[in-house]
């Protein structure tokens, strides 16, 4: 989630951890991850006991907001390159070297 959360901000949303989604229907919803954008609707993130990271948000009103879905396509570029990063460096391999820019 950290990855993810790193990804995010670097993306320009505000993020929170353990925080709380209000749904479609005016509830709300605990998630793990929360991201806020300027002017948008936040979007929720749930880890799941297997790994995988769930996105929940009001897709149809979401959907609505200009840019976000290039957005969230370059999170996930960002997401995918950290995680990869990450990696190598828990593998603890001396000759790999990188850095990361914005984009």
């Amino acid at each position: 989630m950290d990855l993810l959360a790193e990804s995010l901000r670097q993306e320009g949303f505000m993020v929170q951890f353990e925080a709380q989604l209000e749904t479609f229907a005016g509830q709300f919803q605990d998630v793990d991850l929360l991201a806020v954008q300027p002017a948008g609707r936040p979007l929720g993130w749930i880890l799941n006991s297997d790994g995988s990271i769930v996105l929940h948000a009001d897709l149809q009103r979401i959907s609505l907001q200009p840019g976000l879905i290039e957005r969230l396509q370059r999170v996930a570029r960002r997401y995918s390159l950290l995680l990869a990063f990450d990696q190598v460096e828990q593998l603890g391999s001396s000759v790999a070297e990188f850095s990361v820019n914005p984009l």
